[in-house]
């Protein structure tokens, strides 16, 4: 990828940003930070207790929890194709 197009697209990332209301900026934030931070990795953590472990794989097979398409959608977040998320805003 050339360094035009690299410049293009962070332009373009920065004007989205700039016109996201609060709540979704806290959300990209978090977001952003989570990719980018060199905090470690709390499943490694996680595991690393056997109790730990057993409620992690237990919570996991339950089956409870909320589906990702329902927070996409609480979120305002639709998908246009398998990689490109489009905040409907």
């Amino acid at each position: 990828m050339s360094t035009q197009i690299i410049t293009k697209e962070r332009v373009q990332l920065h004007n989205w940003i700039d016109k996201l209301p609060p709540h979704q900026l806290d959300l990209i934030y978090l977001l952003v930070e989570e990719l980018v931070g060199d905090q470690q990795d709390e499943t490694e953590y996680l595991l690393s207790s056997n109790k730990m472990k057993e409620r992690l794989l237990a919570a996991r097979e339950s089956g409870e929890g909320i589906p990702i398409e329902v927070v996409r959608e609480k979120l305002g977040i639709r998908i246009t194709s398998p990689s490109t998320p489009v905040c409907a805003c």
